[in-house]
């Protein structure tokens, strides 16, 4: 590695840390202690692909260390400085995000860890399957977040119209209610216009954004037949 490219590499890390204890400090004085076990997380987070780097013994190309150590701000960013309610399709953004990262994980322990010869499109699906499962686990630890700890980790969707088997007529006929605009619940109108999904249109969009991401770098990669190394093992 270039001396320039360690230079960045230190810098950028440097400066996530030090954007990450400022957010620290920042939610100390507002006493805001709901999100700093995110803020504190988020110091170890920063220094992920560095540890990785000396754990499989392995060089990570800059831009992809960047891009790692960014995307390790991300939910911090959402959290604690509301990026997730400032900034549309945040949320969406990252899970794209997290889609190329654990993609190009995949693939490298495929080829370290699992067959190392193997043709490229045998590592390319182990490394989309390993990104959407990574999805899945994550949305897993949202909903068990949400269940056991009440918080709202899978955000609620305003809808306008329900079909089910349960508003239906007789048993297996489905019933719809449309136009959904208000509802009240133990007698007091709800604030919002529209019927509150708990969780299940975020956690699927969510899966199916993060699969998007997988997918697309999956299929550079598999163009590139390998010729550029994201990953190398040293």
């Amino acid at each position: 590695m270039d001396k320039a490219s360690k230079i960045l590499r230190i810098a950028f890390v440097a400066a996530g840390e030090v954007l990450t204890c400022a957010t620290i400090i920042f939610l100390l004085n507002s006493g805001d202690s709901e999100r700093l076990l995110l803020a504190f997380v988020t110091l170890l987070l920063v220094l992920i692909p560095g540890i990785l780097e000396r754990l499989l013994r392995c060089r990570i190309c800059t831009p992809v260390y960047l891009f790692a150590v960014a995307y390790a701000l991300g939910p911090m960013m959402g959290h604690c400085w509301k990026f997730y309610y400032t900034i549309p399709c945040w949320d969406r953004l990252l899970h794209f995000c997290g889609g190329v990262t654990f993609a190009i994980l995949g693939m490298y322990l495929f080829e370290r860890f699992l067959c190392e010869e193997a043709k490229p499109a045998a590592a390319i699906i182990f490394a989309l399957c390993f990104s959407i499962a990574i999805s899945a686990v994550w949305e897993f630890v949202e909903y068990g977040a949400d269940l056991f700890l009440g918080m709202d980790m899978q955000d609620d969707t305003l809808v306008n119209c329900i079909n089910s088997y349960m508003l239906g007529a007789e048993k297996g006929v489905t019933g719809s209610i449309d136009n959904i605009y208000s509802v009240t619940v133990n007698g007091k109108p709800l604030p919002v216009n529209g019927y509150i999904d708990i969780g299940l249109h975020d956690t699927m969009l969510d899966m199916i954004v993060e699969s998007l991401g997988a997918i697309a770098i999956c299929i550079l990669l598999f163009i590139d037949k390998a010729k550029h190394k994201l990953i190398k093992t040293i």
